[in-house]
């Protein structure tokens, strides 16, 4: 299992990335990979200053949503009411970005640990 740690509002929470919780969010948000990829053809576009209509965006309920998938996932018992209130404490721009971070440790590949040469593990 994955994890990420992200801070709304001075409050540190922990989310939990799995197959399950990639599953929930697929049911309950969008696909998660169909979300990661929409994001990087808007930013392809925006970059070269062509327009872009995203099959896909954002909004304050699926932000709350993945979220509170990824503290459910990561044994969290906080409440959606106090998400919300912490959400929207926060800011939405805040923590749209968490929601997007989360779903980039999703989609993405598990971190490998580094070696040196001789093969230990390096504390960098």
């Amino acid at each position: 299992m994955r994890e990420v740690e992200i801070t709304l509002g001075g409050q540190t929470l922990r989310l939990a990335a799995n197959y399950k919780a990639s599953m929930e969010i697929a049911k309950k948000v969008g696909d998660p990979l169909t979300i990661m990829r929409e994001a990087a053809l808007e930013a392809m576009f925006i970059d070269r200053g062509i327009a872009y209509e995203p099959k896909w965006r954002f909004s304050v309920e699926n932000v709350t949503m993945t979220l509170a998938i990824g503290l459910k996932a990561a044994g969290s018992t906080m409440k959606v009411s106090e998400l919300e209130d912490l959400i929207f404490s926060a800011g939405f721009a805040d923590s749209k970005n968490a929601a997007a971070e989360y779903l980039g440790i999703i989609v993405g590949p598990k971190p490998e640990e580094v070696t040196d040469a001789e093969g230990e593990a390096s504390g960098n």
